[in-house]
């Protein structure tokens, strides 16, 4: 652990009780300033383009989920390995839904929100601090964005320790085939706890 820097104050100062007072407060002003707990991101973001199959009309086998830690899609299953699935409602219009409303389980699941963003996806460097909805699904029309908040704070989880337990993406669709029952989409990721930036390169907020 590092020493803590030693401030000095002079003979005179020890003397004049008001003038010890005034030196202690600048010293702890200073050492306020310095922002001890201040928490930089280590990791940059990422854009990507993948594709999932909707849960209905496609073979289970098949990849409808998203892990949004992991930054690809997997396979819908009880284990509940993944952020949100994908379905098809119309040849325009995807539904998202979390993990809590595909599978249940004993042990709980992290909670997801979603927010609908007006931005275009490249207009869009930063997630919103607030207006998730938790646990809930959306209908997502071609072309437009939606922001995920995924909590990774549960045992053994990436942001178990951290001072915010939260990942951030957005989210556009691109296609969708009916015939293959296939959606593509555009995915931006900021892959660190509690920084809410999709700007390139690593976050600073």
């Amino acid at each position: 652990m590092a020493t803590p820097p030693r401030f000095y104050l002079s003979h005179t100062v020890m003397k004049h009780p008001l003038l010890l007072i005034g030196a202690l407060s600048a010293v702890i002003i200073s050492s306020a300033c310095t922002d001890p707990i201040h928490i930089t991101a280590q990791t940059p973001t990422f854009v990507d383009t993948l594709s999932v199959y909707a849960l209905s009309g496609a073979a289970p086998s098949l990849p409808a989920g998203l892990d949004v830690f992991a930054r690809q899609p997997v396979r819908v299953d009880g284990v509940g390995s993944f952020d949100v699935a994908f379905d098809i409602v119309s040849p325009t219009q995807v539904k998202i839904l979390p993990v809590r409303f595909v599978v249940s389980s004993i042990n709980g699941f992290r909670v997801v929100g979603l927010a609908r963003s007006s931005a275009s996806f490249d207009q869009l460097l930063i997630a919103p601090s607030a207006g998730y909805t938790p646990d809930s699904t959306m209908v997502l029309d071609i072309g437009r964005v939606l922001v995920i908040q995924t909590s990774r704070a549960l045992t053994g989880e990436f942001c178990q320790f951290a001072l915010s337990p939260y990942l951030y993406a957005k989210l556009a669709v691109l296609s969708i085939d009916t015939s293959s029952r296939l959606i593509s989409f555009e995915l931006g990721f900021d892959p660190n706890c509690g920084f809410r930036s999709f700007e390139p390169g690593i976050p600073t907020s």
